[in-house]
């Protein structure tokens, strides 16, 4: 499966790193996925909505463990790219 990424803003918070985009197949974009430094390691956060509990929901995430762990490398390797150009 052909994923591109794209770092769309650098934020270099505290734990927000940045903002990015992923294109699959040339055929689904998916906008505002947050490049986050967890306790756990740096991660791609899917995008997210605030519920009416006051709880984050994702709003669009890939159904398999594969294809998650595929978008993160992307993003990830991306993100390391574009900080080392800077």
């Amino acid at each position: 499966m052909k994923i591109e990424a794209r770092i769309t803003s650098i934020v270099g918070g505290e734990k927000l790193k940045a903002y990015a985009s992923v294109l699959i197949e040339n055929s689904f974009l998916v906008k505002g996925i947050k490049v986050v430094d967890g306790s756990n390691g740096r991660f791609a956060a899917m995008p997210s909505r605030r519920t009416r509990k006051g709880e984050y929901a994702d709003i669009c995430f890939p159904i398999t463990k594969e294809l998650r762990k595929e978008i993160e490398r992307e993003v990830l390797e991306t993100y390391a790219k574009k900080v080392e150009e800077m």
